[in-house]
């Protein structure tokens, strides 16, 4: 047991071919991915800082807790009668991606300005290779803040009063980082000895846990258009285009995980077609700084608002990765729940890992002058 309570603590892993995101709304992740058109809830920031153009008034967020993991339900067999010994545990872990995320992403939204914390912990393991079983270890924790403006240089537009108009936007945000990145042999004598320690501190910091700090900006571009009950949004957000951290120096002169670049191209088509029934259908192209199949770029989303306080998700993305979940508000709580698939893999349809995400905001408003 105490072999798999120390894989547990560095679980945040390899996924060296999935996108390594500072934080995810939980609407994103249960529309398939498929949110830079839209990213007006409490995470503008992360997705597109022009949106922050057709942000009227004041929004403040103080709580919001998310939780991220991986989907046990989808693979109950294999962790039947899970023993205490190593190999039974290996057995059971091979060729399947374990993640584990945390967040807490306070912010406010003052017209067209932004600004949120980041408190966010994410940690993956995949053990790979039977005959020679290769730990894949990305574990991260991030904190710091990013803030951004949105502005309209062309025309006008709100939720409320329609309109149309051209924006663009910016954020920079400061990011402390300290983790794990590598991978490490099952019986090899570094991961054997990390785990004799006594506590989970010192465990990372034999597998080599190293810190890191530094800053970054992102840039994004919005047209929007109401035609009646209707909006057109076409947004391109240009995410941590440049962002460099500066690793702490340590002993065995390692260096922390990068925040790479990403550019998203994104659409999405909003309607209302009764009093308390409204429909969004959004798509997102991604990473168009690299050179990969087209669809494993392609996300699609849609949310169907049954009434102000409930709403149902659903999404796809990477030809057959699903996404769903609803949300919950009462006014002042909040509650998202839901399941999403993301490809993990180096090709297309090699690796996916199915999750869960939760999530609870508690005592937001919004001030409309």
């Amino acid at each position: 047991m105490k072999y798999l309570i120390g894989l547990l603590i560095f679980s945040n892993t390899l996924y060296a071919f999935e996108t390594r995101y500072i934080a995810q709304s939980p609407t994103a992740l249960l529309m398939g991915g498929a949110y830079t058109a839209i990213a007006d809830d409490e995470y503008t920031l992360f997705y597109n800082p022009a949106t922050l153009a057709r942000h009227d008034g004041f929004s403040f967020n103080p709580v919001n807790i998310e939780l991220m993991g991986t989907n046990a339900l989808k693979d109950q067999d294999r962790f039947n009668d899970l023993g205490s010994d190593p190999a039974d545990v290996s057995d059971a872990i091979l060729d399947y991606p374990i993640f584990l995320g945390m967040g807490y992403n306070p912010g406010l939204k003052l017209e067209g300005f932004g600004i949120s914390a980041i408190v966010n912990y994410q940690t993956k393991f995949h053990l790979q290779n039977q005959v020679n079983p290769m730990l894949d270890v990305d574990h991260r924790y991030d904190r710091g803040f990013i803030m951004g403006y949105g502005h309209a240089y062309k025309g006008n537009f709100s939720k409320e009063g329609g309109g149309e108009h051209l924006a663009w936007g910016v954020s920079t945000k400061y990011l402390q980082r300290e983790g794990i990145y590598g991978s490490y042999n099952l019986a090899g004598t570094s991961l054997l000895g990390a785990l004799n320690n006594d506590t989970a501190e010192e465990i990372l910091e034999d597998l080599g846990q190293v810190r890191g700090s530094g800053w970054g900006f992102d840039i994004g571009f919005e047209y929007a258009k109401s035609y009646g009950s209707s909006q057109l949004l076409l947004g391109l957000a240009l995410i941590d285009v440049y962002t460099i951290l500066h690793t702490d120096s340590n002993e065995q002169d390692l260096e922390v995980a990068p925040q790479p670049y990403r550019a998203t191209f994104g659409s999405a088509f909003r309607t209302s077609i009764a009093p308390g029934l409204n429909f969004t259908v959004s798509l997102d192209v991604d990473h168009l700084e690299k050179q990969m199949e087209f669809m494993r770029r392609l996300k699609l989303g849609t949310e169907i608002g049954l009434t102000p306080a409930v709403s149902l998700y659903g999404g796809i993305n990477a030809t057959d990765n699903y996404s769903y979940g609803l949300k919950l508000s009462t006014g002042l709580i909040k509650l998202f729940a839901g399941f999403y698939t993301v490809e993990t893999g180096e090709k297309l349809l090699q690796q996916e890992s199915n999750r869960f995400v939760i999530y609870l905001s508690m005592f937001d408003f919004t001030f409309m002058p």
